[in-house]
């Protein structure tokens, strides 16, 4: 139970880019693809504030419906790192950073978000 890591690692180095000068929440951009696409859902419920743009290549961000169900290809297999959404501890866990089940009224970044017909890990639907 520590994935939620990934998304407050992600966070601190932003933070830390401004912070530092480096850039600031108006210059800021980030992209991901499939899993890369749960961390931009995640990070942008958590922090909209730090991006002025975000790319989300066919995200997996319905997180919940796939990983609960056990006749989508691959979802089994990856029980063993994520655990068993099936499983209440697991299930009130990954419910915590789902990006679509923590989507709420705020002003978010930009984003664009693309789909594929034929992606075997995504699916469109």
């Amino acid at each position: 139970l520590n994935k939620r890591n990934t998304f407050m690692d992600f966070i601190s180095c932003a933070e830390a880019l401004q912070e530092a000068g480096w850039t600031k929440p108006e210059l800021t951009s980030t992209e991901g693809r499939s899993a890369g696409g749960l961390l931009m859902g995640t990070v942008l419920n958590m922090r909209p504030d730090l991006f002025k743009v975000a790319v989300a290549g066919v995200p997996f961000v319905d997180i919940m419906t796939t990983m609960c169900d056990a006749s989508i290809p691959l979802t089994v297999g990856e029980w063993e790192e994520w655990g068993n959404p099936n499983e209440a501890k697991y299930f009130n866990y990954m419910l915590s950073y789902s990006p679509m089940n923590q989507i709420i009224p705020q002003d978010y970044p930009s984003i664009l978000v693309t789909a594929g017909l034929h992606d075997p890990r995504v699916a469109y639907w």
